[in-house]
């Protein structure tokens, strides 16, 4: 088995990137497919977060998008599957639903509500009840229709079931993947969904931040794509380089400040969105919400896209710089740039 061990996602993808352009058995592992010609690792592959909340990647070769990346998590949250809302910030997700309106493997809606049960709560009153559990499992693979040979669905679980284990009051997380792409799944998107499920868990069982652990049984690389990031440099940790003002640490910003309040202020914080009015949802998570992530990240940056989209470049970057979690302004703000109009 491969392992990488990292401080985030960022060294991450480094370590990652670097095992792939110089393993001989990477090489020798490839074959082409419908999307082209990709390497695969020849063993599983375990790849250790010591700092989950620092799950911003910087690397301008591969673009990572922070709009959609967080939107898409708070998505998950909610236990979302339908399509209309996310595809605002990345149209590619309708090529993913097979109806035009939702997304048969939609994680977020398979944690609370695919088989009848929200796993979550049940998960959460587990880990807070019986010391010591061993029986925490999330599951996202469903087999009798997942496995079905009939089953022609497009968007199919990749990352199948989590594991949670708490002791001496610490979380940890361990994700199992059947299947991930290195550059656009597993130190793309995948990372920041399931570091903010694990923030979030931690705030519904009271318990402190452990590590996240991603076990994938085929980790691979599309060529073409590979070719964008294979030259990458170990820059490897912006949280320590890139320093703010006062030249400290980036601190991520809390997700939960109210576990019994946040669920409702999600759901509103999306609701709010989908009807794209800016000043409504702005005054309102200021006053009511007793969730300063809503007001301090996920609001600026939400305006910064709508700007975007409605073609204010200058606004757009200006609101983007407004996000307390400095990690993700500075991710918005560079995405921003490298798209400033001529």
């Amino acid at each position: 088995m491969y392992t990488i061990e990292c401080n985030n996602v960022s060294e991450g993808f480094y370590l990652a990137v670097d095992t792939f352009r110089n393993s001989q058995k990477v090489k020798e592992n490839r074959f082409h497919t419908r999307n082209g010609w990709v390497t695969e690792l020849s063993n599983p592959c375990c790849v250790i977060y010591n700092n989950p909340t620092e799950r911003v990647l910087f690397y301008p070769e591969r673009d990572a998008n922070p709009f959609f990346h967080l939107m898409e998590s708070l998505w998950m949250l909610r236990g979302r599957n339908d399509v209309k809302w996310i595809s605002w910030f990345n149209k590619r997700m309708l090529t993913y639903s097979d109806n035009g309106d939702t997304l048969h493997g939609a994680y977020g809606h398979r944690w609370k509500h695919w088989f009848g049960k929200d796993q979550l709560e049940i998960i959460a009153k587990r880990l807070t009840t019986y010391e010591n559990d061993r029986r925490c499992v999330l599951t996202m693979w469903d087999p009798e229709v997942d496995l079905l040979e009939s089953n022609q669905n497009v968007d199919l679980p990749c990352n199948t079931q989590i594991f949670f284990k708490k002791r001496k009051n610490i979380l940890d997380m361990t994700v199992m993947n059947r299947s991930n792409d290195l550059i656009w799944g597993c130190f793309g998107a995948n990372v920041v969904h399931m570091s903010f499920l694990l923030e979030y868990m931690c705030a519904k069982t009271n318990s402190g931040m452990g590590k996240y652990y991603q076990i994938t049984n085929n980790l691979h690389a599309y060529e073409e794509e590979f070719k964008k990031v294979k030259d990458i440099q170990p820059e490897y940790d912006p949280y320590v380089t890139r320093l703010s003002k006062d030249s400290t640490r980036y601190v991520s910003w809390p997700l939960v400040d109210n576990m019994a309040t946040f669920d409702q202020e999600l759901e509103y914080f999306i609701s709010a969105s989908e009807d794209k009015d800016s000043k409504s949802l702005g005054k309102r998570i200021k006053q009511d919400f007793k969730n300063s992530f809503f007001w301090e990240v996920a609001e600026p940056l939400y305006l910064s896209w709508l700007l975007w989209k409605n073609k204010s470049w200058h606004e757009a970057v200006h609101n983007a710089q407004n996000c307390r979690d400095k990690a993700w302004a500075m991710a918005a703000v560079e995405w921003l740039f490298r798209r400033e109009p001529k």
